[in-house]
């Protein structure tokens, strides 16, 4: 397997090849870190935390007890990575090109009848329940399947990869007992953007071993940038760091990409009446979350969700226009 490698740079922030965006990027990081931290994104903006630091992976507001569940955000790093190189060409101003065709690995086998699926994330995931959304869209679909969630607040991959950690515990021994057909793994966002070659990648590929060795297909669910970015960063910037980090992972480990994120550009481009993102702008909205679990379902069954009767409460027309974006994500 022809497997992409992340690489430092002290230049660039996103791909080598950004030309005046990425520059302008890293200088806007430079100032960010000079200047001591980058604000949390909130409803409000009043709030603010400071640097992830590399070893952790977490603000200080995210090492606080699972009961606040919202502590899954975005901060700043100075580790890079080196684009897929399979990836189209990206517009003039740097960010991704999210109505590009993504070139996504299909299940093999797709999932047939009654799969069990074990969804592993944090608040992103729980969040309006997404699991049990998407069991609702696969039941509506005509696929019976047995999803089972093991979800915390700000939990990490590295978390969950760690047998020693209590939920890393659990999850060890469900994928050393039990028989997964599908493992859908979440990383917390800060590690997503921030860390992927030192935090994320080491641990998705420990997780990824034992879901194979478990006779199971990983499959990496991409989320999605706060509403309105993180600190200096916009919501197109975050989010293009969040998508080449996902894909390059992906393809590191040769599993599934389910392009929540992708999906959350691509609705905003032709449904910017939809509002994806919950009151605290960070967290999805029963639409976001709907949107994520159909085109979950896209990749997973390999089949449209559009005509699903199962809409989650939405009303028809929107429910519709999100099944249809979901559906997007198929190979043409």
């Amino acid at each position: 397997m022809n497997k992409k490698i992340f690489k430092k740079s002290n230049t660039h922030l996103l791909r080598n090849r950004r030309k005046i965006h990425s520059i302008t990027l890293c200088l806007m990081l430079i100032v960010s870190l000079l200047l001591g931290g980058c604000s949390n994104p909130s409803s409000n903006g009043a709030d603010s935390t400071s640097i992830v630091e590399p070893s952790s992976g977490k603000t200080e507001a995210e090492s606080q007890p699972s009961s606040s569940e919202n502590q899954d955000d975005v901060d700043s790093s100075e580790n890079q990575e080196e684009a897929p190189s399979d990836v189209a060409d990206e517009p003039d101003d740097g960010t991704f090109d999210y109505n590009q065709h993504l070139s996504l690995k299909a299940p093999e086998p797709a999932a047939g009848e009654s799969p069990r699926i074990l969804f592993v994330g944090n608040s992103h995931t729980y969040t309006n329940d997404l699991p049990s959304i998407f069991a609702q869209i696969a039941e509506a679909m005509g696929h019976g399947s047995d999803v089972q969630e093991l979800t915390e607040g700000a939990y990490n991959l590295t978390e969950f990869a760690d047998p020693q950690d209590q939920l890393g515990a659990v999850l060890n021994q469900k994928l050393t007992e039990e028989a997964w057909d599908f493992v859908i793994i979440q990383e917390n966002t800060n590690d997503a953007f921030s860390s992927p070659e030192q935090a994320m990648l080491p641990a998705a590929m420990a997780l990824d071993e034992k879901i194979r060795a478990a006779g199971g297909q990983t499959a990496l669910l991409m989320t999605w940038s706060p509403k309105n970015g993180a600190s200096i960063f916009s919501l197109e910037d975050v989010q293009s760091v969040l998508t080449e980090n996902l894909i390059t992972v992906s393809e590191n480990l040769d599993s599934l990409l389910i392009p929540g994120g992708v999906a959350f550009m691509r609705c905003l481009e032709q449904y910017p009446q939809i509002e994806l993102w919950a009151e605290d702008e960070m967290h999805p909205s029963l639409e976001g979350s709907y949107l994520a679990s159909c085109v979950a379902y896209a990749v997973i069954f390999q089949e449209s969700p559009e005509g699903c009767a199962y809409t989650a409460d939405l009303d028809a027309e929107t429910a519709a226009q999100l099944q249809s974006l979901a559906a997007g994500f198929l190979a043409k």
